[in-house]
């Protein structure tokens, strides 16, 4: 633990700046690149001084994946409030979405990274999960009100489609399956006009 001695602003002040320098080591290469040592050495400290802040690797990597939910939910909400309408918000979350994480793919990668010690269900890291998924759904909870569509699903299970749709379409990325004909900027927006269509009910002729 941190020195007693020592005020929790400044506890907390520390334990943010190490951070700092354990998100750019990790996304300069990924979780090799982020070992106690390097953070050390890059902070400019003892080997032993981040263990005061951090028990384990694991929990700096617990750390970093609320940050990355954190950062996310802050490029969808940029994204959507560009937008002139509901609408056209939920067309600029889901390529916000995908370029963000085309951008900085190993930031991206902490969403889902595992070597955490941290349970999926522990309250922090939840909260920070919702908030993101929460700017989707507020979108399309937004389109609704402003528009005659009615959704076939709730905006919730709606949120969570257009979340796996977009995850789908950056991990086929990242894995370099989209070289057989089809592109990401070819592909996304046939991709949210299908799930758009799909997801609204049709008129009974």
């Amino acid at each position: 633990m941190p020195r007693s001695a020592m005020h929790p602003e400044e506890v907390a002040a520390t334990r943010a700046a190490l951070l700092d320098v354990a998100q750019k080591l990790y996304e300069s290469g990924g979780p090799e690149q982020m070992s106690f040592r390097a953070i050390a050495n890059a902070y400019g400290c003892s080997t032993t001084m981040p263990y005061s802040y951090f028990d384990s690797k694991a929990a700096i990597v617990d750390a970093l994946r609320i940050r990355a939910y954190e950062w996310l939910q802050g490029v969808l909400e940029d994204a959507g409030r560009a937008a002139p309408d509901p609408l056209e918000a939920l067309r600029a979350l889901a390529a916000a979405y995908v370029r963000a994480a085309s951008e900085r793919p190993h930031l991206y990668g902490l969403l889902y990274a595992p070597g955490g010690a941290m349970a999926e269900t522990d309250p922090e890291l939840v909260e920070a999960k919702l908030g993101a998924l929460g700017v989707c759904q507020r979108i399309i909870e937004a389109v609704v009100d402003s528009t005659d569509l009615r959704l076939r699903a709730d905006p919730e299970t709606t949120a969570h489609l257009f979340w796996v749709a977009a995850h789908g379409l950056v991990s086929l990325q990242e894995g370099g399956f989209l070289v057989l004909g089809r592109s990401l900027d070819e592909l996304l927006p046939v991709l949210f006009t299908a799930l758009s269509t799909g997801m609204v009910e049709q008129e009974e002729s």
